[in-house]
């Protein structure tokens, strides 16, 4: 992939985390590169993230780690849609999108299902 595509799929999926950034039960959405890097999107204006940057970096490592570790059981589970985990101060889906992964923090009290179907119809996943 060129530089301009991939400048191009990065601007797309800046728009796409800007569009779920509007909604009021989503604090974070973030694209995450193979590598563990942001490369488009964030946290929602105005909002404290509940981690330092240190942290949000081991998290995003993380997560490509277990993504990428998940993939090897498509073939006899089928591909996964989407992960989600339900924390005392947040809910973190993440969505697989080829290498990349597309992370979204909500407030803590979301309905996960309704709130995953509602993530892929804005980012068109």
């Amino acid at each position: 992939m060129s530089q301009i595509e991939k400048s191009n799929e990065y601007y797309v999926f800046e728009q796409k985390c800007q569009n779920l950034l509007k909604e009021s039960e989503i604090r974070f959405a973030g694209l995450i590169n193979p590598m563990g890097n942001l490369v488009a999107g964030g946290m929602k204006k105005g909002l404290k993230p509940l981690e330092d940057d240190a942290d949000m970096r081991k998290l995003y490592m993380e997560l490509i780690l277990r993504v990428s570790t998940r993939q090897e059981f498509d073939q006899t589970l089928g591909v996964v849609n989407y992960s989600a985990s339900r924390r005392e101060k947040a809910v973190l889906l993440s969505f697989p999108i080829g290498n990349k992964v597309l992370l979204v923090s909500a407030d803590a009290n979301v309905n996960i299902d309704e709130t995953a179907k509602k993530v892929k119809k804005i980012a068109g996943i």
